[in-house]
């Protein structure tokens, strides 16, 4: 987990995409690199041989005509090279640093060189210089040119500070250059790209059900098509889900004035065990239509509550007077004497009866008792409702709250009624301003918190 966001680059888009073209462009290169030293290496040898060879037998020429120390010294300093003579009469030296010449292994490149070119390039030399020899000891570069008069030998000064200031500026240039193509193509990639980007975020805001989110149309590419067939598929949920709302709304209005018939008819009706089944029927089905309507009024922009000062520790024991003689009962207890807020008392006083309802329904008698917290919390009020019940499954949790949905495939009306309770309240709590949220664990109980914020909360 402490990795996790070490990780998340490296599971980027662009990221991937920023390593396959450095991945190829190194590849490209080196390719191209191999090839070019494969087919040029001998031509560009024999022609750093040429000039190397000419280099060193005009060094010599200017050295014989000025066969002395200090003049010696004078090129060495302005050649970085150590210069040694050994002649008949005199041997010296323009400095210390001269490999052992029996560990070097010397090219004769005045004989061996295949280069048609090259004995013409050292023809007016050849009268002064009777030998060539170039090598190299631990990357010291090493020649030793024999004259008739005797022999020079010239090493290359190992001044690695030297070589470092020469190459440092490169050194800092390869880099800017690298760092400024890499960033280049960072914003190249995340502007192609970007409309991946806009697609997570709406992804994300219809998957938090704000179904008016629209990705930006901007493109005429592949990501644009994307884009606007996300567009339309948003379009044509919201109107699935519109007509069904719609369908529902429908019904339930067309519902009310044959439920209202049908009561008044059985009110004529003796009593009897059939006359109080109906008459449940009835009241069922005219608190169906009631929670639907009520839910579209709430979610509807001219949905308002009536919000007022409330006791919620007088509401909270009052429902628990309905409630009594219920097995296995409602504990409500360590609560201070009074808790102000301002909510719609109607409408968390439904909310209350509903999850208090369920709680007992889904206990027995061997059950604790159903437990109603209350509490100040750091955003407002929580009130949560404990029942030790069969609790729920872990994938039916994101789908109590759906409308019409019950955990009881059989639809028992012993357990429940059509599945809009939980709904009503999710919509009541949500138009408070606040949340509801749901924890179980199997046969162990069910947990229902409820967040009402500080603007609706304690006074």
């Amino acid at each position: 987990m402490r990795l996790k966001w070490l990780k998340r680059p490296f599971n980027s888009v662009f990221t991937k995409l920023m390593a396959v073209m450095l991945i190829s462009g190194s590849l490209l290169v080196m390719g191209i690199s191999a090839i070019s030293w494969h087919g040029f290496r001998e031509n560009q040898r024999n022609f750093f041989r040429n000039n190397l060879a000419q280099y060193g037998a005009y060094l010599v020429k200017d050295l014989e005509e000025n066969l002395n120390l200090e003049h010696a010294r004078e090129l060495s300093q302005r050649l970085f090279l150590i210069i040694r003579y050994e002649g008949e009469n005199e041997t010296w030296e323009t400095g210390s640093g001269i490999p052992p010449l029996q560990k070097i292994h010397f090219r004769k490149w005045m004989e061996k060189s295949n280069d048609p070119g090259f004995p013409l390039l050292v023809q007016p030399l050849l009268p002064l210089v009777t030998d060539l020899r170039f090598g190299r000891y631990h990357r010291q570069g090493v020649a030793i040119v024999e004259t008739e008069t005797g022999r020079f030998i010239f090493a290359e000064i190992k001044d690695e500070w030297h070589v470092i200031r020469f190459a440092l500026p490169w050194i800092f240039a390869v880099f800017g250059l690298v760092g400024l193509v890499l960033t280049i193509t960072w914003m190249i990639l995340h502007k192609i790209l970007q409309p991946l980007n806009w697609l997570s975020d709406g992804v994300s805001a219809i998957g938090e059900g704000n179904l008016e989110h629209r990705l930006p149309e901007k493109r005429g590419d592949e990501l644009g098509n994307l884009a606007r067939a996300f567009n339309r598929m948003s379009e044509r949920i919201m109107e699935m889900l519109s007509a069904r709302e719609q369908l529902l709304l429908d019904v339930s209005h067309e519902l009310r004035s044959p439920l209202t018939r049908m009561r008044v008819a059985l009110e004529f009706i003796p009593e009897d065990a059939s006359r109080e089944s109906l008459l449940d029927d009835v009241q069922e089905m005219e608190q169906m239509v009631t929670e639907i309507l009520e839910t579209a009024r709430l979610k509807s922009e001219y949905g308002q509550l009536n919000l007022q000062k409330t006791d919620l520790v007088k509401l909270i024991r009052d429902i628990c007077i309905t409630f009594e003689g219920q097995i296995p009962g409602i504990r409500f207890e360590n609560v201070p004497e009074t808790f102000q807020t301002f909510v719609d008392t109607e409408q968390i006083e439904t909310v209350l009866k509903n999850l208090l309802d369920n709680a007992l329904k889904y206990s027995t008698v061997g059950n604790a008792p159903v437990e109603i917290c209350l509490k100040k919390s750091d955003a407002g009020t929580l009130i949560e409702i404990q029942d030790r019940g069969p609790g729920i499954q872990d994938e039916e949790l994101d789908l109590i709250f759906e409308p019409f949905y019950r955990t009881d495939k059989s639809r028992n009306r012993k357990t429940g009624g059509y599945g809009l309770g939980l709904s009503l309240c999710k919509t009541i709590i949500e138009a408070h301003g606040g949340t509801i949220d749901v924890q179980s664990n199997t046969g162990k109980g069910t947990m229902f918190s409820l967040h009402l914020p500080k603007s609706t909360s304690t006074i």
